[in-house]
Formats: C-alpha cells, structure tokens, sequence
C-alpha cells in the first residue's frame, strides 16, 4: 500500500495525497485538512467547511475542531439527501447541484460530490456567490478523498 495515501476518518483527518504546492520558499506539502482551513481563512465570513460521508459521517472538517453535537451534524447532512432526492423526482428540474439555506444567524450551503456531502457554514453576512464560487475549488481539493472514500465504500 502506498503510504502516502490513507484514510483516517474523525475531526483530524488527513485524507489522500498531499497536493504540492512551490511557494517563495521553496516546495510544500499542502495536505487536504490545512488547504480547506486555508479557504476558510480566505473567504470572508466562512466558518467551517464540514465533509461528511453519505450516512453524515464527518470525513473532514476545517478548521479543525471538536463536534459540539455529532446528531445534528448528520441531521443536517439527513436533511439534504432527502431534499436533493425529493426533488430530482421533478425531472424538469434536473439534478440539484447545492442547496443553500439562510438561517436566522448563518448561511448553510450544502453539496453533493458523491460519495461525498460538503457542507459551508458561513455568516449571515457572507457573500452568497462567493460561498458558491468556492464549490468548484472545494471539489479540486477534495479530489482524492473522494477517490480513497469511494474506494472504501465500494467494497461494502
């Protein structure tokens, strides 16, 4: 097995390959948990980026912190599957790419990247398009993750 590539599920998880990255200094290792903790960093307003798997598991999360209520993690992960399948059963909509709720305190922009949810927390005076802007790159970073947790879930 290639050590490089490993899977550690919980709050401080280091998922796939390393990303290199060359900066002034020379090279860099950039892994999955410190690239989203540089996007949350970099996106004004944005709390958390929370990766959970398809049951609401967390894969991921940035910044790294410990789960105040794990239940409502999955709850909010349960609540966009059955909101993303209840709808694609309008065909003529087509497939839901996200779906974004403003709540009375915070923006919860949620997304499929089967087998993959990523959830943004976010302020309720963060930029909405900006939060979706930053969906394709969330997706770049989460690349293999994605590949590692697909694996895994195929075998069972």
């Amino acid at each position: 097995a290639d050590p490089s590539q490993h899977l550690c599920i919980g709050t401080r998880s280091i998922v796939g390959r390393p990303a290199h990255s060359r900066g002034m200094s020379g090279s860099a290792i950039v892994t999955v948990q410190s690239a989203l903790t540089q996007l949350c960093k970099q996106t004004e307003g944005l709390r958390s980026i929370t990766v959970t798997d398809r049951d609401g598991v967390v894969v991921l999360r940035a910044p790294e912190t410990v789960i105040d209520d794990q239940n409502a993690e999955q709850i909010l992960t349960t609540i966009f599957s059955l909101t993303t399948e209840q709808t694609s059963k309008i065909e003529e909509l087509g497939q839901a790419n996200f779906i974004m709720t403003m709540y009375d305190n915070c923006i919860c922009l949620q997304a499929n990247h089967l087998p993959l949810v990523i959830r943004m927390m976010a302020a309720k005076s963060a930029n909405a398009g900006a939060l979706i802007d930053l969906l394709p790159q969330v997706k770049a970073v989460l690349g293999p993750t994605k590949e590692v947790i697909r694996g895994e879930t195929d075998v069972y």
